[in-house]
């Protein structure tokens, strides 16, 4: 890379696309339930909108990873999904009634998400399979999440909740602009070995069953964060919080997850990835219940320092599974898989549940999510089993 300028620039760009993609979830994911609130929408309508819109990524997101598997035409997909995002945020301050905002957030889900595994697919190419640039790339995501969420809560604080809309929009056209600079390393063509005939890329995950237990695993562990990222802002407020405070302990979370994605391939090549996936579930069960317990800003902060499991401990270590293992025809079908369980089925049910439960017993959410992140671990000791002697 050293040697090659295009290579050079093309990795700069990605460090910089995903810190945009991440800093605009740094603004929706802790505010967009404050929008929705101030449009007059209850919690109970929230908690249904932010459940129910994760499921259309279950259909669009392996059907872009298909294509791009197939067809290597990443660049055009990523487009034509950034453009269809900026006009569904567009649309969002002119929809009157709870219905067309629930039918806006639905498309948007159905559109937005699909560029995360086209993404993942590039960075984990970039490291040759062994994951140490992916982790630093990563990383840079996890800091734009931190300082878009650190400015969003200070504009909305200062300048009204309408930034919620104002901010992704502005980085979706600056993701626009990088987007030509992007590696092309997506493509099929740069991998070693040929598609299995007859075998499209998703069934090759599939059939893997020590691949697609640790993705399950792996998936209830992220999916975990269900409760936290629709009704914790909520909850959070009406325990007398300010967003300027609710901003600054996310970024506490953010910060830890950070600094771990750096020593992420250390770590990994001590425990190796199924074993980092169990570790973070557990850890991640620990902050939970412990965020159950208690409204102090001091508790809280101290326990989102776990985050460093609960998201870098835990995405370093299935995306380096998969770099590892994944056939090299179906590595962004498989990051797609996880996409669709982490953040569409799993996270789904535990928003469902979580919910039920906030509207009778607030912190009850919280146990919920520990339960989903301990879910993990009977199938790692399946996965640990159904693995061949010596194998990681």
């Amino acid at each position: 890379m050293r040697g090659n300028p295009d290579a050079r620039q093309g990795a700069i760009a990605l460090h910089g696309f995903y810190f945009l993609y991440y800093g605009l979830q740094g603004v929706s994911i802790p505010f967009l339930p404050l929008w929705f609130a101030e449009r007059g929408l209850d919690s109970a309508f929230i908690g249904l909108i932010v459940a129910t819109a994760l499921l259309p990524k279950i259909l669009s997101t392996p059907a872009v990873a298909h294509v791009a598997d197939q067809t290597g035409r990443a660049h055009a997909l990523i487009a034509a999904a950034l453009i269809g995002s900026l006009l569904l945020y567009a649309c969002y301050p002119l929809a009157a009634t709870p219905a067309w905002l629930f039918a806006v957030t639905l498309l948007l889900n159905a559109v937005f998400p699909s560029v995360l595994p086209l993404l993942d697919r590039m960075a984990i190419a970039s490291g040759r399979g062994q994951g140490n640039s992916y982790t630093i790339i990563r990383a840079c995501g996890s800091l734009g999440f931190a300082l878009m969420t650190v400015s969003g809560g200070y504009l909305i604080k200062t300048h009204g909740v309408n930034w919620v809309m104002w901010l992704p929009m502005l980085m979706i056209v600056a993701c626009l602009a990088m987007l030509r600079l992007l590696p092309r390393a997506a493509r099929p063509a740069l991998d070693a070995a040929p598609a299995t005939p007859g075998v499209t890329p998703m069934r090759a995950v599939l059939r893997d069953r020590p691949l697609l237990l640790c993705i399950a695993a792996a998936s209830l562990v992220q999916a975990s964060n269900g409760f936290l990222y629709s009704y914790s802002t909520l909850h959070w407020t009406a325990q007398g919080l300010s967003t300027a405070l609710i901003s600054l302990l996310w970024v506490v979370g953010v910060v830890s997850e950070v600094l771990f994605f750096f020593a992420a391939p250390k770590a990994l090549a001590r425990v190796g990835a199924p074993r980092l996936i169990l570790i973070s579930a557990v850890m991640t069960a620990i902050r939970w219940t412990g965020l159950a317990l208690t409204a102090d800003p001091a508790a809280i902060a101290a326990l989102q320092l776990l985050q460093c499991f609960t998201l870098a401990g835990n995405n370093a270590a299935i995306m380096w599974h998969i770099a590892a293992r994944a056939p090299a025809t179906a590595k962004t079908s498989a990051i797609a898989l996880y996409a669709l369980l982490s953040g569409g089925v799993f996270m789904f049910a535990s928003i469902q549940l979580g919910g039920a439960l906030y509207r009778h017993y607030a912190p009850g959410g919280f146990l919920v999510m520990a339960l989903c992140a301990l879910g993990a671990v009977p199938l790692l000791r399946r996965a640990r089993a159904s693995r061949p002697a010596g194998a990681d």
